[in-house]
């Protein structure tokens, strides 16, 4: 089948490798152009445009796909199916006729819960165990098309954002291949999704990352899971009269009691070669990793070696 491939992130990489594995022509690749990256400030490619270029793809980054010039190199291509992974742009009803059997697109979660642009990190924050991915049919209005394939995800107990994310898209990368498979020989699955229903999963901002630790001990974690590792979970470390923002990179959670607390949320109750366990507002947090501003990773304990971290301090 003669593919035209739309995708940009890390996501996006394994279903451009397994549609090419699987032998179809990928007529072209359209991803976003080169962006300022790291601290060197210099335009680097996406993901995809380097594993495009790799496996000798014609790559094509246009500033909008849904751009007149963008719309007809597409319509030029004569391809019969587009195929959407992550890539960033809503497109227009211009732009999803310009392939014969319009688009397909990949979503990291089972629709229709958790249609939007973050569904990995929310479905993290609100606690769920059990997730997946969706192979539809693209149309106008955002995450609403007919469902051609699903696959169930467990989530694992510590996985963060970054992890989880890599076990949706090699379980996506395999299904896709499927509906693609089957489009080709003119089998056309699908069921139409309902027109509400299910928690939508807006973008996240950088405040987002801020702690709030009058949530329970549960709430944090489940937090600091998600948004781990952008916008990443942070506050600031209070000792001494001193204050360093901190990220929380891995935390577990010592007790759920929702008892009447003996300590503010936040303050320190004991720093060991354990870690470090926090009050919240339901229970005890202890981290067990985390970075300063600008800094690396490192271990709570070696943290608390560090700016010699002892009960009572407290983050904010």
């Amino acid at each position: 089948m003669r593919l035209i491939f739309l995708g940009s992130p890390e996501f996006a990489v394994p279903s451009l490798r397994a549609l090419r594995a699987a032998g179809h022509d990928i007529a072209l690749v359209v991803t976003r152009p080169d962006r300022p990256r790291g601290r060197s400030g210099q335009p680097l490619p996406t993901l995809v445009k380097e594993v495009a270029l790799d496996l000798g793809l014609q790559v094509y980054q246009p500033q909008r796909a849904g751009a007149p010039e963008a719309v007809a190199r597409l319509h030029s291509m004569g391809a019969d199916l587009g195929v959407v992974v992550a890539f960033g742009e809503i497109l227009s009803p211009q732009l999803l006729a310009a392939t014969a059997q319009g688009f397909i697109n990949l979503h990291a979660s089972l629709l229709p819960d958790y249609r939007g642009a973050a569904p990995v990190n929310w479905a993290l924050i609100r606690g769920e165990t059990l997730t997946g991915v969706s192979v539809i049919k693209l149309v106008p209005e955002l995450d609403a098309g007919p469902i051609l394939a699903q696959r169930q995800v467990r989530v694992g107990d510590d996985d963060n954002a970054e992890e989880l994310e890599g076990k949706l898209a090699g379980a996506g990368a395999e299904i896709l291949v499927d509906v693609v498979n089957l489009l080709a020989c003119e089998q056309h699955p699908g069921r139409p999704q309902p027109e509400r229903g299910g928690f939508f999963a807006r973008k996240l901002t950088k405040q987002d990352g801020r702690i709030d630790w009058s949530l329970s001990a549960e709430e944090i974690r489940n937090r600091v899971r998600g948004l781990t590792p952008w916008p990443g979970a942070y506050c600031e470390f209070e000792s001494d009269g001193g204050r360093h923002r901190v990220t929380l990179l891995r935390t577990e959670v010592v007790d759920k009691t929702a008892a009447p607390q003996p300590h503010r949320p936040g303050t320190v109750i004991r720093a060991d070669a354990e870690g470090i366990v926090v009050q919240a507002g339901a229970g005890f947090l202890k981290i067990t990793q985390l970075k300063r501003a600008g800094g690396r990773a490192m271990s709570a304990v070696d943290f608390v070696h560090g700016r010699h971290v002892k009960s009572g301090d407290r983050f904010l």
